[in-house]
């Protein structure tokens, strides 16, 4: 990830300002979504590309390795015609790439973990959130069980317990980032006095769940598959929003406002002046155990950098929601488009006479979550179809 500004970024080195930059974003964004309401999306997509116009981008997230080389952003998106990438609207999927690179995709978030409660979410990266109702919800780590204690436990007004026991609290509406890039955003009774948890919207990757009634009997909806769009919005709709971010040796929280890290939490107070808790922190800069990361090159892993990507063009670069939405969609089609192509390379391995021994040796199980993170994919791809066909209908009504 490049700095905006720096005097060695790649982004100094095209000559992009941050004000050149946002209105380079917006113009090859706008560009690619107009496009896609005469060709498709990708067609769109592979236009703005063509055109320089997300040269910016590529360059911000880092997909690019060297200024103005735009192959490595092409062999993500695979080297088909606008014909064909345009297809991908229509519901049908162009054939595989064997050039296909980048970081792999898979899926963010699935519902209902063996052993934990009806209703739990497991992350990408094996955490597991659990609403238990009654204003109380907890996060477990990839490796806990259902009957260990909780990493986090959130409750009454809110109180957030620390596994290692530091407790603190907080008010507003606020986000929490685990280390696999999960966003869970904290929906809360009220922004001043004693607010409680009333809802949770979870995101990874191309997939986002939605959980009501927190402080009553939860309910948690089906996973969508919007969590690019919705999670571009959402920060570019309030920047500014409290943020604490897990870290440490696994159970400790920084709190992060504007994009800047304020240290470590250590407690809290309610400050009567502005009718809201205060978190008292210890100024360090937030570290974290690398265990805690997803391992390089998984499905967890490149789930994690689109994420902070994502997080850091809608977060920290003043882009109006609906450009930031925006945005979110190019990042789920490119995200959904590779884990269907990844899916069908694994399944090529079981094709033929040695595909068969393949099977007998090592098991079908590889080949059953190759379909089924097709499947997942597929429905991902779909989604994204509906929500551009209602805003196309929008635009001609317009």
């Amino acid at each position: 990830m490049v700095s905006i500004g720096g005097g060695h970024s790649a982004l100094a080195m095209l000559g992009y300002t941050p004000d050149a930059l946002l209105a380079c974003l917006k113009t090859g964004i706008r560009g690619a979504v107009e496009e896609s309401y005469q060709q498709g999306f990708q067609a769109g997509l592979q236009t703005a590309l063509a055109g320089g116009g997300l040269e910016a981008l590529a360059q911000m997230t880092g997909i690019l390795p060297a200024a103005g080389d735009l192959s490595a952003m092409q062999s993500i998106l695979g080297q088909h015609s606008p014909a064909e990438l345009g297809a991908c609207t229509c519901g049908s999927i162009p054939q595989p790439n064997v050039e296909l690179s980048g970081a792999p995709a898979g899926k963010g978030l699935s519902k209902d973990p063996p052993g934990f409660p009806a209703g739990s979410v497991r992350t990408a990266g094996g955490y597991t959130v659990v609403p238990e109702g009654g204003t109380s919800w907890k996060i477990f780590g990839p490796d806990q069980k259902p009957g260990d204690k909780p990493i986090t436990h959130v409750h009454g007004d809110p109180h957030v317990d620390e596994k290692d026991g530091t407790r603190w609290d907080f008010t507003k509406n606020s986000d929490f980032v685990l280390p696999d890039g999960t966003r869970i955003n904290c929906k809360t009774s009220s922004e001043k006095g004693y607010s409680v948890s009333t809802g949770l919207e979870i995101t990874n990757g191309a997939d986002r769940v939605s959980v009501s009634g927190v402080d009553g009997r939860p309910s948690t909806s089906e996973v969508r598959h919007d969590g690019y769009e919705w999670r571009a919005q959402h920060l570019a709709s309030n920047p500014n929003r409290d943020t604490f971010r897990l870290g440490g040796d696994g159970d400790d929280w920084f709190l992060e406002k504007g994009g800047k890290n304020l240290g470590e939490i250590k407690g809290a107070h309610m400050d009567h002046a502005t009718g809201a808790y205060v978190q008292h922190t210890d100024g360090k800069g937030y570290n974290i155990d690398p265990n805690l990361k997803p391992p390089f090159g998984s499905e967890a892993w490149g789930n994690m950098l689109r994420n902070e990507s994502i997080d850091f063009i809608a977060g920290r670069l003043g882009l109006d929601p609906q450009s930031a939405r925006d945005i979110g969609s190019l990042f789920h089609a490119e995200h959904s488009t590779s884990q269907y192509m990844q899916s069908l390379e694994t399944l090529a391995a079981y094709a033929g006479p040695f595909g068969g021994l393949k099977m007998l040796f090592d098991g079908p199980g590889e080949a059953f979550n190759a379909v089924s993170n097709m499947g997942d994919a597929l429905n991902s791809l779909m989604s994204l179809n509906r929500d551009l066909h209602l805003r196309r209908a929008m635009h001609f009504l317009a």
